[in-house]
């Protein structure tokens, strides 16, 4: 037992010397940001400043992500659709749209966990809108529990694919951060659940100020991590040849 307590203490502490390949600009300001609506939300949480940054935050992963992997079509538009998602959630009263984006952004990240071909993409896409449609008509089912529900497996698929992914490749930085960001996109979305049944008054609501700030603790890393998560191959580096 110590000793996996130990080999795991020295992944860690590799794993903050892999911090390297990401470019220290962009990570101080993950952090900023990160640490601003944190102190926000504890001091003054009514200020929707803080949803402000917090929106701002996700829109600078996008662009990082296009930016640092231009080639990794399907992480940059699952990303994409992952902003649309938080924008719908965040500026409108449409949660089942929201969840039902997120369900897309969700099947791209399992295409590019299975290696599929991305025209598959659009197989997934039209299994879940027949599902949805399927649940909502059959059990008389709201469009939000149903889209939660297939959400929810999406993403288990997902944390599972990406944890297998890592243990086959434990020194692959990006692997790590991909299997990392899925595991808080649980946490986060645990958190989420756990307010809207305490909101619905299906448990105790004592903890609800805690479980609504920690929403964030866990989703904006996970967005970070997921920027850095493309598993596509590194290209090549040309060398120069002497003339």
């Amino acid at each position: 037992m110590a000793q996996r307590w130990y080999n795991g203490l020295k992944l860690w502490l590799e794993d903050f010397k892999r911090l390297s390949q990401i470019d220290w600009h962009w990570l101080s300001v993950w952090l900023s940001l990160y640490l601003s609506f944190l102190l926000l939300d504890i001091i003054a949480p009514q200020f929707s400043g803080s949803a402000l940054i917090k929106y701002l935050g996700i829109f600078l992963c996008l662009v990082y992500a296009i930016q640092k992997y231009r080639k990794d079509h399907l992480l940059n538009i699952a990303i994409l659709l992952t902003f649309v998602a938080d924008t719908i959630l965040v500026w409108t009263n449409h949660e089942a749209s929201g969840v039902f984006v997120f369900c897309f952004a969700q099947m791209l990240h399992l295409s590019r966990l299975t290696r599929s071909n991305g025209h598959i993409v659009w197989y997934y896409a039209i299994a879940i809108a027949l599902v949805l449609i399927f649940i909502i008509q059959l059990g008389d089912v709201l469009p939000i529990y149903a889209a939660t529900a297939i959400y929810a497996f999406l993403l288990c698929a997902n944390l599972v694919l990406s944890l297998r992914n890592y243990q086959r490749h434990q020194n692959n930085f990006r692997a790590r951060c991909c299997f990392y960001a899925f595991l808080c996109f649980v946490c986060c979305d645990c958190c989420v659940a756990a307010r809207h049944l305490m909101l619905d008054g299906l448990i105790a609501t004592q903890f609800l100020p805690l479980v609504s700030y920690l929403v964030w603790v866990f989703y904006y890393p996970s967005q970070v991590l997921m920027a850095n998560s493309s598993l596509l191959p590194d290209a090549p580096t040309r060398r120069k040849i002497a003339k």
